[in-house]
């Protein structure tokens, strides 16, 4: 027991050194803890860990992982704008899939079925750690790219979720044409169930919860790992069990502070798969050859997703801005991947090679990725000319056009919701013509039906720079900005007015 306390101090004390100096590089702290099990697995003598207590610390990571994951799935984003989401996310991961079906039959020369279909699966899918990290840090949650980007998420989680049915069943004894159709079967019952105990039980058994830290943190990693408990007794995944126990608490009013209570143990959970999971990586004399693989891998995702998004948004006639923006966010491996690499080398589906071949890979993509999210901005202006084409093909902004509206000394207020609402009612009160804006398409149906208002509804991205030039920000009598989560876009705006207007241009910010 000595021995052990040692070798994970060893081990937690040097992954959150390292984290912090990463931190100052502005990387994720998952390439920490990956690369402190990788150093740990080359002196396997001196750090003793027992192989079952590896595979428990990677399991419980990974059951962690996959509830603040469901927790985690943003429904309204899905829903308010579900046909742009539907084809640029599916779009994302059948295309990205079919180049990586072609990448690893004729590249990598792959022939096993299996084999070759989750590792497409593997460079498909997105990290949801690193693109909320981004989001948030930038404070994009609420531009239209950032909308857009949560509602991928929510179909790539589920595509991840449904791969790790299949990889369920490809593990059984059982005929594939008896074990797919039960595993799917299961997980039906275990969603009808969930939904029944979110809308009837889970309200009232959480706002008792809810009158206790204590008891809220115990009552939520009691329901989670009772779930996967109950999964795993009735032979389904106790991840999937995990995952839809997270959404099933993501309709509750209590979720953020479910989220904050539950966040440090995920951290910790987290922590301990990518620790084991580095040492679980036995890098041999032969994998040296797989360097040029890992490039080419590389290249293929930071590089070849954001094509693959533009023309998705020249497909569904998005501005070059917000379908340059998705791609650019999204254009890395993700956690999931890594979990669906550990699982298949585990059932014999990936070997040695392929399981380092994906984990390296992974890394290179967070770095990467991870280093141009920096300069998202900068890239985009210097692509702007030869993005053009997309944005002759776009859709036009979504406004009224029979209104006889002046975009001078006009009132512009930003963001759609009961505070914006009562002071365009305001200004509307005074004679003031109104243009409220936000990334809602329904903004437009919800003004249409009311009459007697100066109120002129926009659906735009409030991040675009070609919105405020085309309907003059600078003209404006008073910029009024109601976004929750928008100061990227408020100190765009700001620093744009003041290159335009004198002094005296006002932004006003209420949250």
């Amino acid at each position: 027991m000595h021995d052990l306390i040692v070798t994970l101090g060893l081990l937690l004390g040097g992954g959150t050194l390292l984290a912090v100096l990463l931190r100052f590089a502005r990387q994720s702290s998952i390439l920490a803890f990956i690369a402190v099990g990788i150093l740990a697995g080359f002196y396997r003598e001196q750090f003793l860990l027992p192989e079952e207590l590896v595979e428990t610390f990677s399991e419980f990571g990974i059951i962690m992982l996959l509830f603040m994951a469901g927790l985690e799935v943003d429904i309204k984003s899905f829903l308010m704008r579900w046909r742009l989401v539907l084809i640029n996310g599916l779009g994302q991961v059948v295309l990205l899939t079919l180049l990586g079906l072609g990448l690893g039959r004729y590249y990598m020369g792959l022939g096993q079925p299996s084999t070759l279909f989750f590792f497409a699966l593997c460079l498909t899918i997105s990290s949801t750690i690193l693109v909320l990290g981004t989001l948030k840090e930038k404070r994009a949650m609420e531009s239209l790219h950032g909308q857009i980007v949560l509602g991928l998420m929510v179909i790539q989680d589920v595509i991840a979720v449904l791969a790790l049915s299949f990889l369920k069943s490809l593990a059984a004894e059982a005929p594939l044409l008896v074990e797919i159709p039960l595993v799917f079967f299961k997980m039906g019952v275990l969603i009808v169930v969930l939904a029944l105990l979110s809308r009837y039980v889970l309200t009232a058994v959480f706002a008792f919860f809810a009158r206790s830290s204590e008891m809220l943190f115990i009552g939520t990693l009691g329901y989670c790992m009772g779930i996967a408990g109950l999964c795993e007794y009735f032979s389904l995944s106790p991840e999937i069990g995990a995952f839809f126990a997270g959404v099933s608490l993501a309709f509750l009013p209590y979720r953020l502070e479910i989220e904050d209570k539950v966040e440090p143990l995920k951290a910790f959970g987290v922590i301990l798969f990518f620790i084991s999971l580095g040492y679980g990586l036995q890098f041999r004399q032969e994998m040296l050859g797989s360097i040029g693989d890992v490039i080419v891998l590389t290249a293929f995702v930071v590089l070849g997703t954001p094509v693959i998004m533009v023309a998705l948004g020249w497909l569904t006639r998005l501005k070059s801005r917000p379908a340059f923006m998705i791609g650019g966010i999204i254009n890395q491996i993700s956690e999931f991947s890594l979990i669906l690499a550990t699982l298949c080398y585990q059932s014999g589906i990936f070997d040695e090679t392929m399981f380092a071949l994906i984990t390296l890979t992974c890394l290179a993509t967070f770095f990467f990725s991870s280093l141009g999210h920096q300069y998202l901005e900068q890239f985009y202006r210097l692509s702007r000319r030869r993005l053009r084409f997309i944005d002759r093909h776009s859709a036009p902004y979504q406004i009224e056009a029979e209104r006889d509206f002046k975009f001078e000394d006009h009132v512009v207020i930003l963001s759609f919701n009961e505070i914006s609402q009562e002071i365009a009612d305001f200004y509307d009160g005074r004679g003031e013509r109104v243009l409220l804006i936000d990334i809602d398409p329904d903004i437009t149906h919800h003004f249409a039906k009311q009459e007697g208002h100066n109120i002129v509804p926009l659906y735009a991205d409030m991040d675009d720079p070609d919105v405020w030039s085309e309907f003059n920000f600078d003209k404006a009598k008073i910029v009024i900005s109601c976004l929750v989560r928008g100061q990227e876009a408020e100190i765009g705006i700001a620093r744009w007015l003041k290159e335009r207007k004198p002094i005296d241009s006002l932004i006003w910010s209420i949250e």
